[in-house]
């Protein structure tokens, strides 16, 4: 049977596996196989019947059956429903209208019995309530046919003896099979559907727990961050990706450590300028106290351009020229 799978099934299995859980393609496979083999074995009884009357319906169905492996393989599994369908009431439809002179004979009732395949096919590959139309296209076409299409001797005689309740054998048969598969196919969906469900409901919660441990995990790697920061590590980062939970709190407060980093620079380098300016007034005052002129060296700060203006020359010499330049106390005062 292997060898049949891989002729008539999808080569993609495994995604419409997941799409089909109840293997609709596997029981469309083994259909075909069975419609396969009985259409050739109808093509000897076809060419012995009278008119070869069988043989169209047969070959057609076959032809039928050959289309429906293409649609099989490629997963349109109700497609393939409808057509088999179809072809399996207009094959049988055929033979009972095509019987030589137009007429029933005796032997052309359990034909009638064999309507009840349409409903089994299209209850396992169409939408449930589908059965309820076939079994009802079934039954009115089964009567209709048995009253208007005219009867041989033998068959009227037959329902004159049981007053027409031979009908009830076909019709009993296409209404029982149609209520338990419908009961049947109903109660499998909607347990695949609570299967499905619970299974939803189990991702869900795994989902859920994932991402409380990606949050207590984030929230941790938050924490120690602050704690760093506020201990004086301005260097610290939050080390957060857009994968992560937190990654719009952790920019933020990346973002706030930055500035709050570029603050304490700039406190800082104004606490080096107040220091470079409490330098060079001490400086320019004991100048002007011990009458004499004054060096200094570079602080490093901004400030250093506007003392070497002052001094008129340049603070980054380590040390003061041979000859002292003549910046007194009375220039400092003009």
């Amino acid at each position: 049977m292997s060898w049949w799978y891989r002729l008539v099934e999808p080569k993609s299995s495994i995604t419409l596996r997941q799409n089909d859980p109840l293997h609709r393609t596997r029981v469309a496979s083994i259909l075909l196989l069975i419609s396969f083999i009985t259409c050739l074995a109808f093509i000897p009884a076809g060419l012995n019947s009278t008119n070869y009357h069988v043989l169209p319906p047969v070959l057609g169905l076959l032809l039928v059956t050959i289309i429906a492996i293409f649609l099989n393989r490629q997963g349109k599994v109700e497609l393939l429903g409808i057509l088999i369908v179809i072809a399996v009431n207009a094959a049988l439809a055929s033979i009972l209208l095509t019987y030589p002179g137009f007429a029933l004979t005796q032997n052309a009732m359990p034909i009638y019995d064999l309507f009840v395949l349409s409903v089994i096919i299209a209850v396992s590959f169409l939408p449930v309530r589908s059965v309820v139309y076939t079994t009802t296209f079934n039954c009115l076409f089964i009567c209709l046919d048995l009253f208007l299409q005219p009867h041989t001797p033998d068959l009227q005689q037959v329902l004159i003896e049981t007053n027409y309740t031979i009908l009830l054998r076909p019709l009993a048969i296409q209404i029982i099979v149609a209520f338990i598969t419908y009961i049947w196919v109903r109660n499998a969906n909607r347990a695949l559907e609570r299967a499905n469900q619970a299974e939803l409901i189990a991702q869900l919660e795994r989902d859920m727990a994932q991402q409380k441990r990606d949050l207590d995990v984030g929230i941790q790697q938050l924490l120690q961050t602050l704690v760093e920061a506020a201990n004086g590590n301005l260097n610290v980062r939050a080390p957060y990706s857009q994968e992560n939970v937190l990654w719009q709190v952790g920019s933020a407060v990346n973002m706030l450590i930055s500035r709050l980093q570029r603050t304490t620079m700039n406190e800082q380098e104004l606490n080096r300028i107040k220091g470079e300016l409490r330098r060079l007034i001490q400086t320019v005052r004991e100048s002007k106290r011990n009458h004499n002129n004054f060096y200094l060296m570079p602080g490093g700060t901004d400030l250093d351009p506007l003392i070497s203006e002052l001094l008129g020359s340049n603070l980054s010499q380590p040390t003061p020229p041979s000859s002292p330049f003549p910046f007194n106390r009375r220039e400092l005062n003009n």
